[in-house]
This record gives C-alpha cells, sequence and structure tokens, in this order.
C-alpha cells in the first residue's frame, strides 16, 4: 500500500462516483477501479457498497476514510515541517552564554530570533565564558557565547563582537572629568580585575595593560561577574575596566571613559562543533552578526 492509494480511495470516497473521482485524478476510470480492487484485496475488506451503479462506503469503509485521510494530512504536515526545517523555521536550540552577554547582546538578539522563527524551542543555558567550550564539547549546547576557540577543539567559530575596552569609574571621581582615561592615570587607584578561572583572557589582558603602566593590579580585588565589579565602582571602592557593549548597563554614580590604549579589545566568538551547521542554528548566527553590528 501506497500514498497514492489512499488518494485514491478517497477521492471516490468523497465523490461517490468512479467516473467523477477518476477525473477529479486525471486518470482514466478502469485503472482507478482496478487499483480500489487490489486495495480491497490487500487489505481482505470490501471498502465501497456497490449496488447496481449507486456506490456508497461500507462499514470497513468509514473507518478507513476517517484513518486514511490522518495519514494523508500527516505526511502532508511531514512534507511542510521538513521544508520548513530546511529554512530553519522550525526546531530546537540550545544555546550557552555568560555574564556580560545576558545584558548586552543577547536580549535583543532572543527577542528578535523569536519574532522571525516563533516555532524554535530556545534554551538557554548559562556558564562561565570559561565554560562555553566545555560546554559544546560535552554537548550541553548547540551554539555558544565564547572568547577563544582553543585550536585543538576543531570548533567552527565566526567572529561576532570585537569592541575596545573603556573605564567603568565613580561619578565623583576626579578622572571621570576626563573624555578619555590612559591605564597610566589609574596606577594609583584600585583597579578591580577579572577572577583568572572565570575570565582568563580578560584577567591576562588588564594585568598586561597595568604592566604598562608600571605598576600591578592588586590579586585582592577580582571579581567572577562584571556587575559585581560595577557595584564596587558605584561605591568608590575603584574602578574597571570592561567592554564598550556594557555602558548600555546604568548604575548609580558609575559613568564610563573611553580608555586611551585602543590596542586593548574584547572579542566575542559564536562557536558550534556540527561541521554542517542546521539551517536554525546558521540563521541564529547571521542575526548575531546582524544585531552586532548595529550602531
Amino acid at each position: 500500500m501506497e500514498l497514492r492509494h489512499l488518494r485514491y480511495f478517497l477521492a471516490v470516497a468523497q465523490t461517490l462516483n468512479f467516473t467523477k473521482a477518476a477525473e477529479r485524478l486525471h486518470m482514466a476510470q478502469p485503472p482507478l477501479s482496478r487499483q480500489i480492487r487490489e486495495l480491497e484485496e490487500e487489505l481482505g475488506v470490501e471498502l465501497f457498497d456497490r449496488r447496481g451503479k449507486r456506490v456508497g462506503l461500507s462499514s470497513a469503509g468509514m473507518v478507513f476514510a476517517d484513518r486514511a485521510q490522518r495519514i494523508l494530512a500527516s505526511a502532508d504536515a511531514a512534507v511542510i515541517d521538513s521544508q520548513r526545517a530546511a529554512r530553519g523555521e522550525i526546531g530546537r536550540l540550545a544555546v550557552g552564554f555568560f555574564e556580560h552577554i545576558a545584558y548586552t547582546l543577547l536580549p535583543a538578539l532572543i527577542r528578535e530570533f523569536q519574532q522571525r522563527f516563533p516555532d524554535v524551542s530556545i534554551e538557554l543555558r548559562w556558564f562561565t565564558a570559561a565554560e562555553q567550550v566545555n560546554a559544546l564539547a560535552r554537548g550541553e549546547v548547540d551554539v555558544a557565547f565564547v572568547r577563544a576557540v582553543p585550536p585543538e577543539t576543531n570548533l567552527a567559530s565566526t567572529m561576532i563582537l570585537r569592541e575596545p575596552f573603556v573605564i567603568a569609574i565613580a561619578k565623583d571621581n576626579p578622572l571621570a572629568a576626563r573624555r578619555t582615561i590612559s591605564i597610566v592615570d589609574c596606577a594609583n587607584m584600585r583597579v578591580i580585575n577579572y577572577r583568572k578561572d572565570v575570565a582568563p583572557d580578560y584577567h591576562a589582558m588588564i594585568n598586561q595593560l597595568c604592566a604598562l603602566g608600571g605598576f600591578t593590579p592588586s590579586p585582592l580585588f577580582e571579581m567572577g561577574q562584571i556587575y559585581a565589579s560595577l557595584g564596587l565602582v558605584s561605591s568608590g571602592f575603584g574602578i574597571a575596566l570592561v567592554p564598550a557593549s556594557v555602558q548600555r548597563v546604568h548604575m548609580d554614580n558609575v559613568v564610563y571613559r573611553p580608555l586611551r590604549e585602543r590596542h586593548a579589545v574584547s572579542e566575542v566568538l559564536l562557536a558550534w562543533t556540527n561541521p554542517s551547521p542546521p539551517a536554525v542554528l546558521s540563521a541564529f548566527v547571521e542575526l548575531a552578526r546582524e544585531i552586532a553590528a548595529r550602531p
């Protein structure tokens, strides 16, 4: 039995006339009658009551018509859904993210992605920046925001965001009156660094910057999250170097000033393990690029 047999049967069941059903199917009536007979022989039941020129559904035919309609509807839906999946319109996507992406790029990205692809199920999973690559390797996420891709992992990746660092400083700090601040100006201040186990790249970069300024940041003032650093800045405890996109975060008594040393940059990539990513993943990456490029 093939799907065409179900379509033949339903055409006759709906018209109760072999000639009209054949016309609807764009075929001759004798072959249609033969196909229906073969279907009945295969099933071992009579699907139609044939009384002279009148045709009616048998009790078995009524049951079979209901099931056949469901099967064909499911088959048609399978075709449509497979086509939509190929376009990235349906599916499931598990996304790994870390802290500062959560309140900079991610909100706009998720909001717009859900508007464009409402039938895609998004799962969001938080990990530290240092854990993103491991989460991909464990298969816990399909795609993840990362700040570096170790060459030995063989991950596919694309640059999403490359931005300079700025200095977060208390409004009442005398340095806040300047348009730009050099790291040299911060030698006598508490520089709040990032914990090495959470953000090893940021930790190393800030140590290198401070070395250029002729000093070393104290290991006593290291935070695991940018929000915690900004909280300390707000209290006047110290200053923090943060990616420029963090300026979207407004906190009492905190202002942001460009860092004169423009070589200090933060890079955010999207990475995934599948060398031939499904359409839904590709759509997510393309939209991330698009949103990150907006002013």
